[in-house]
């Protein structure tokens, strides 16, 4: 098949790339098919979460968060103090006066123990959607612990001081120093309890008797009030799921 040349006119076979009469290039261009669809250009990558304009948007489920499940917990937010100290101070309160009472005083331990756990449950309730974790709920006993060790050393210093200016403190300590003398004969054994009985009945004695006694209280009270604390974060922790 031949087709002329577009410059000189001459008949070129078909295939031929130059014309041999004038040395003009022979290129054709076809026209595009119209029944071809046309295939649109690919999609930028985009970084991050920045969709390109033509982009579409489709769901696709994080690893952590698969499809049809809920989300996680949310994440545990910073103690309020502000709104905390109330509950701790009326939680620590509360064991210290159970705590001085003459039969109850017997299970002080689960009374701090239960001002721990009291004092998370009255924050989350003035902090609703709070997640409190078991570290949380230690410092928030702790807090609970100090205020009953205020409350308990006011209670036993009033009472020390009453006993004392009565005499029956005297007197009690003499009953008891009778009752071990009595059941120990050995006269090195009773002249050391005599002579700590002398030192315990001096202003210098009962000073240093009952700061001892506070020094122990505050370290019993800190500890087992945040160790309840702590607990009763785990407790309410896994019975309460706070969700996106």
């Amino acid at each position: 098949m031949e087709h002329p040349c577009y410059r000189c006119q001459a008949e070129i076979q078909e295939g031929v790339a130059f014309c041999p009469h004038c040395g003009a290039p022979q290129i054709r261009v076809a026209a595009p098919d119209s029944a071809t669809p046309s295939v649109p250009p690919p999609v930028p990558e985009t970084s991050g979460n920045v969709l390109s304009p033509s982009q579409p948007y489709s769901y696709q489920p994080t690893p952590w968060q698969p499809s049809g499940q809920p989300y996680p917990p949310v994440p545990a937010a910073p103690i309020q103090w502000d709104l905390a100290w109330r509950g701790a101070l009326l939680c620590g309160v509360g064991a210290a006066i159970l705590s001085a009472v003459p039969i109850v005083s017997l299970g002080c331990c689960l009374w701090m123990l239960g001002a721990g756990a009291l004092s998370v449950s009255l924050y989350q309730k003035r902090m609703p959607g709070t997640l409190v974790t078991p570290a949380m709920g230690m410092r928030l006993g702790a807090l609970a612990g100090l205020f009953g060790f205020v409350a308990h050393a006011i209670l036993t210093s009033i009472s020390f001081v009453t006993l004392r200016s009565t005499g029956d403190l005297r007197k009690a300590m003499e009953d008891q120093m009778q009752r071990q003398m009595a059941s120990n004969p050995d006269p090195k054994v009773q002249a050391m309890m005599q002579q700590m009985f002398d030192w315990m009945s001096s202003p210098q004695g009962a000073a240093t008797l009952i700061v001892l006694v506070l020094l122990v209280m505050s370290v019993v009270f800190v500890v087992f009030c945040a160790a309840g604390g702590a607990l009763g974060a785990s407790v309410f922790r896994g019975g309460r799921r706070e969700f996106r």
